[in-house]
Order: C-alpha cells, then structure tokens, then sequence
C-alpha cells in the first residue's frame, strides 16, 4: 500500500500587488522543483533505487513541506531499513494527519510508526555527573546534555560518538555498531583529566658550597704528583706543604716590608716642594713599594694556605669535599696601600 498523492488539494492565486511579485515567483519555483523532486523520487522508489530515491524526497519535503511528501519519505527510509528515521517520520505523519482530519492517512502513518517501534535499536549513553560545558557528538551532530540517561533511537549500522569537556580528554569510540534486531545498548562514558605539563627534571648540578659563585677561583684540591687519597700517611705530600707554607710566610714578611716601605715613601712625599725631581722619585718608589707589597703578600697568603691545607690532609685523614676559594682584595689610602687576603677551606 501507498501513500496517497503528495497534496490534497492544488490551489492558484495570482495577485499583482506591487513588490508581493517576486516572492510569490519564488514560491512558485520552490513548488514546482518540490513536485519535480517528487515524481523522480516515486519513480526510483518504484525501481527499488531506495538509496537515490530517499534523497529526492527529502530534498521535496525541505522546498516545500507536504504531509503526502512525508509520509512517501518516511515509507521509503522504512524500505531502506532506516527504521528510527522512518518511525520518526511515520510519527510526525500520524499527528499532522491527525489535525488535518485526514483518518486514512493517520491510520496508514499509525500503524507503521507502531510495527516500527518494536523493531528499534536503541542506545543509552551514561555519563554520572557530566562536567560543566560537556559537548556530545552523534554522528556528528551536536545533542543535548539532557540525552544522557534516555534511550536515543538509531538506525542501524555504525555510528560515532564523541563527549568532550573542559579539562577532560575526548572519549571517542569511533565504531558503534548496531544490528537489524530490536536491542538497547549502554555506552559507559568515562572522562578523564587532562595530563599535567611534565615538571623539569632537577638539576643534577651541586651548588658551591658556601653560596660561592661559580666563577670564584678555587684553589685545586690536588697538585701534581701529590697523593692525596684519603686514609694514606702521605711524607712527600707534609713536606711539601711545609715548604710551601714557609715560602708563603716570607712572601707574607716580603710584602709586609714593602708595605711599611710604601707608607713611609708616601709620607715623605711631603717634605719636598711640589712638582720637584725629588717629590717625583719618592711617590715613585711608593708606588713601587706598594705594588711589591700587593704581590709578595698575596702570593705568600695564597702559597701559606696551600701549604696549610697539604700538611692537614697528608696524615691519613679524609680530605674536605672541596677546597674553598682565596681572594686577594687590594686597598689604597692616601696614606698608602695594601692587601687583604681570605682563605676558606
């Protein structure tokens, strides 16, 4: 059995009334390619070109909507196996015709939207407290948040679906297949948190100890053909510090001299008339004295504490981690000069 005709009735107004004239053309091309759409769509229906004929209806019922339209497109989704699409529309058929007191159509649209609905596949998809600003995709189709929970007619075949939220990763599962048979299927959704930015390794570096700055000059933890293990009663090892440390202590007594020598030729300066031979070469050998004074004493503060540290660690005893820093640091008065020098160990 067929669905009666497309319209029940055919009607033709012509008014010419000013600008009313173009929209009323329009309409009237929309009509005709809606009933030529129509007539191609019975004829493959009647070829059984389901898949072509579908198309032509919708694309009939879209220009111009007519309830014997519907239900042609609703009969041939029905014979394509569309069931969910055909009992939509067989339903949506049913209530026009119902308001338009057209009883054999309801009845034809009625009775099939029911054998229909005991063939439907369905699917439930379950989400407990989806988050703020969840999107639900089916077949790419945006749908509702309230879906979740309710059974969601489908037409046979695989579908797509896809929920995503802020701050969540999408859970997608690309092949949701269905069967011809009437069944209802629960997809379990799960969202999970996005992963966090991996953190940056720890640096691996040892920081000076001290809060020294990596560009402090440290004196070397060992010197040439020195044995500095620990544990090991190393002779060579305290001579030579001894050695060294006596050599700092006449540099520290060279520089001293120099010193005291710089301040008296800086003190003498005076005693001769400005811009005199004499004045020149006295504050010349100051100056001397005092560059000998800064030289001689921090090499001997530097070679003393070499020589203290060697003596310390050649009997048996473990050596510090680090040997610390020596920094020799150079001052001028007006009354001369000199030179301070610090060892940490």
């Amino acid at each position: 059995m067929r669905p009666i005709g497309r319209s029940t009735h055919t009607a033709a107004l012509v008014a010419v009334i000013g600008l009313a004239i173009a929209p009323a053309a329009h309409a009237q091309s929309n009509t005709a390619l809606a009933e030529q759409l129509f007539l191609d769509g019975q004829k493959l229906m009647e070829a059984g070109d389901y898949a072509a004929a579908c198309p032509k209806f919708a694309d009939s019922q879209r220009l111009d909507p007519a309830l014997g339209t519907l239900m042609h497109l609703a009969s041939c989704h029905e014979k394509a196996g569309r069931t969910a699409t055909a009992w939509s529309e067989f339903t949506d058929a049913a209530a026009l015709a119902h308001k338009a007191n057209q009883v054999e159509r309801e009845n034809f649209a009625h009775s099939h939207a029911s054998a229909l609905e005991g063939q439907l596949q369905k699917v439930i998809i379950e989400l407990p407290r989806p988050p703020e600003g969840t999107t639900i995709r089916l077949d790419g189709n945006i749908l509702p948040t309230g879906v979740l929970g309710t059974e969601i007619p489908l037409d046979p075949g695989d579908h797509t679906l896809e929920v995503s939220a802020p701050g969540k990763k999408t859970w997608r599962q690309s092949k949701l297949n269905l069967g011809p048979s009437a069944t209802v299927s629960r997809v379990q959704v799960t969202l999970e948190d996005e992963a966090a930015p991996a953190s940056p390794a720890p640096s691996s570096a040892v920081p000076p100890l001290g809060g020294a700055s990596p560009h402090t000059d440290a004196l070397p933890a060992t010197s040439p053909g020195v044995d500095v293990a620990a544990g090991t009663d190393n002779p060579t090892k305290r001579i030579l510090g001894f050695a060294l440390a006596g050599a700092g202590a006449v540099g520290i007594a060279i520089g001293i001299g120099e010193e005291v020598t710089s301040m008296g030729r800086n003190n003498d300066v005076s005693k001769y008339p400005a811009g005199s031979p004499q004045r020149q070469t006295v504050s010349d050998q100051g100056s001397q004295a005092q560059a000998y004074a800064l030289a001689f004493g921090g090499a001997g503060v530097v070679a003393a504490g070499i020589g203290v540290y060697l003596v310390l660690t050649s009997h048996g005893s473990a050596p510090p981690a680090t040997v610390g820093s020596a920094q020799v640091t150079p001052w001028i008065t007006p009354h001369g000069g000199g030179a301070g020098v610090g060892v940490a160990f």
